[in-house]
This record gives structure tokens, sequence and C-alpha cells, in this order.
């Protein structure tokens, strides 16, 4: 009998949900971001809250454009994150539209250029990418840590939401001591409090 060990768990899920979401048509992509948005929208937490840290999407991610754009227009405050390669981390950064000067990184995501890192403390709320997540909060990124990392680095009550597919929730995950869990989870179907 073979034994599986976390590590492989993780990295079968990660396989797995990649594959899921790659075969998401483009219209679905577009539909199934736009019910997630709703929802997010529909959240009295997250619309008492000011200062907003998304994730910029890539591929076949839940999309965060419009969410950005619907979040300045409502006054909020927007940040969006940019890899340290030397410090194997995230900063964050302030924009104020969607015509910000972008590079693309190593990794294929947009981060914004020329503009200036800011203090963590300004973040009360986190839009959180991830492969899999289940309903008591648990998540599974990429595997480079690169939320975990920047979780620990922002205030205590900051607010830490999910989104993602439907399909994406999955009953069990496997959670190191250092993953941070979310406090809610957003898909096209349902919001998890966790």
């Amino acid at each position: 009998m073979v034994c599986a060990t976390p590590e492989l768990e993780k990295a079968a899920v990660r396989k797995l949900m990649t594959r899921r979401r790659n075969d998401l048509t483009p219209d679905e992509v577009v539909d199934f971001s736009r019910k997630i948005e709703e929802n997010l929208f529909s959240c009295e937490d997250f619309l008492s809250r000011d200062s907003v840290l998304y994730y910029l999407s890539f591929g076949k991610e839940v999309r965060t454009d419009a969410m950005i754009v619907r979040s300045l227009n409502l006054g909020k405050k927007v940040y969006v994150p940019r890899v340290v390669e030397a410090e194997n981390k995230l900063e964050v950064c302030e924009i104020n539209s969607l015509e910000t000067g972008f590079d693309i990184n190593a990794f294929g995501i947009r981060e914004p250029s020329g503009v200036p890192a800011v203090s963590l403390n300004k973040i009360d709320v986190i839009v959180t990418p991830g492969l899999a997540f289940n309903s008591s909060g648990g998540r599974i990124g990429f595997g480079g840590g690169y939320y975990d990392r920047l979780f620990m680095e922002l205030p205590a009550n900051s607010l830490r939401l999910g989104v993602a597919y439907d399909f994406q929730i999955v009953g069990y995950l496997h959670q190191d001591v250092w993953d941070k869990k979310m406090q809610k989870v957003f898909t096209e179907k349902d919001t998890l409090n966790c």
C-alpha cells in the first residue's frame, strides 16, 4: 500500500484544478466571473472596507478587472501585488485605474511598473486567488507560498476573501501550519462563510 504524502496530495489537486480551469470556455470564464463579482459586492463585510488588495488575473483565473474598476468607482483604494524576486515575496502598489503601466512578470502575470510599493498596513481586505478551497476556508495556491507569506505581514484584522469557480471547492485539503484560512469564499453559485 502506498501512502500519499501531503506534498503529493497538493500536487495532485493543483494538477486537477489547473486542468479543469483550463477546460473552461472564454464565455464561461466571463459569465462565472461576473456572478462571483455580484456575490462579492453583495457582501456587507466587503463593502464596508475601504482598502482592497486584488490580484491581477491571468489565464482562466476568476477575472478581477471588473471588480477593480467597480471598487475604484465606489471610492475604495485599490492595491495590486508585484513580485520581488530577490526576496521571494510580494509587495503591494496602489493603482488608480487599469490604465496604470503594467509589465508582465516571470510568471506571465501583469504587475504595476513605475509605481512605488506601499505599506501593508493600508490593506483591510484581500481578494485572493487559489486553485482549490474547502468549506472551512482552507486554500491551495500555486505552490510558491507568496500569498501565505503576504498574509503573515497583513494587519491582523484584514479580511481574507477567496474567489473561485464552484468546482474548485473540495471536501478536503491538506493544510500546513503556515497556511492561512480564508474567512469567506465566493463562487458563481454561493458564498461560503468559513
